[in-house]
């Protein structure tokens, strides 16, 4: 199965590769100079202030470098091709497991990068130490050892990234419209965190378990970090039950 997965791998190498040089550049350059329009208290501060517009559209980003390839296997009939030689579930079991990879390093890798050149390559700031308190999520994490809070939060974001590309992957196993196959997570996230913040609970948003900062510390607890990755993960079950009971749509045709 390993080999497989190199081969599968290999398929989707260059629009991964691309797009984590994109985010990574522009995490980090946007790291290094957007806090200097505001107050930081650490020099961790400028990662949150320069990744936070990442928080709505990385959906796109471990979903449109990953999932095209499965649709145009099944459009061009390379699936069909693939049965005589290896079993259905192994053969999709293997390009799953590449496309979590890539999800994974695709939120982790420009987000930890990003954060050792806000800590240890940036210009130096003007900090302002605090006289009283200061609240934040995980607060002695964030101020005594941030590098290592940025680590952990980093692989967070990416084990939401693989199942963020795992409602595109589900799609793509048996939609027929591309548009909606790259865009549908993005557009979940979207209606998802519009509809918990009219209902007066942002704090159980998607966006909210990626971006626990987003909110208030007193709003966040670990709920916060547990509905909206279980909630997506039930929406992706049901579309998989839509498609393959009601619809009786079959994953080697288009």
């Amino acid at each position: 199965m390993l080999r497989n997965i190199k081969l599968e791998i290999k398929k989707i190498a260059s629009p991964v590769l691309i797009a984590m040089g994109v985010l990574t550049v522009l995490n980090s350059v946007l790291s290094c100079t957007l806090y200097r329009d505001y107050t930081v208290y650490f020099d961790i501060d400028a990662w949150e202030i320069g990744t936070e517009f990442l928080g709505l559209v990385f959906p796109l980003f471990v979903t449109v470098p990953v999932c095209w390839e499965l649709y145009y296997e099944r459009r061009n009939h390379f699936l069909v091709y693939t049965l005589p030689r290896m079993d259905k579930r192994h053969y999709l079991g293997s390009k799953w497991c590449a496309c979590a990879l890539a999800a994974f390093l695709l939120m982790f890798i420009p987000y930890f990068i990003s954060a050792v050149f806000a800590l240890y390559v940036k210009s130096p700031a003007v900090i302002l130490f605090p006289e009283d308190y200061y609240g934040h999520i995980f607060n002695d994490l964030y101020t005594q050892t941030p590098l290592l809070y940025a680590l952990l939060l980093s692989l967070w974001k990416g084990l939401l990234g693989v199942i963020t590309m795992t409602f595109g992957f589900v799609l793509a196993l048996y939609g027929k419209n591309i548009f909606v196959i790259l865009t549908a997570p993005f557009i979940y996230v979207i209606l998802e965190n519009f509809i918990w913040s009219v209902m007066g609970l942002p704090m159980y948003r998607f966006v909210t378990a990626f971006e626990p900062s987003s909110l208030s510390i007193e709003a966040i607890h670990a709920g916060s970090f547990i509905a909206g990755p279980l909630l997506m993960c039930g929406v992706i079950v049901l579309i998989a039950l839509y498609y393959s009971k009601l619809k009786k749509r079959a994953v080697y045709e288009v």
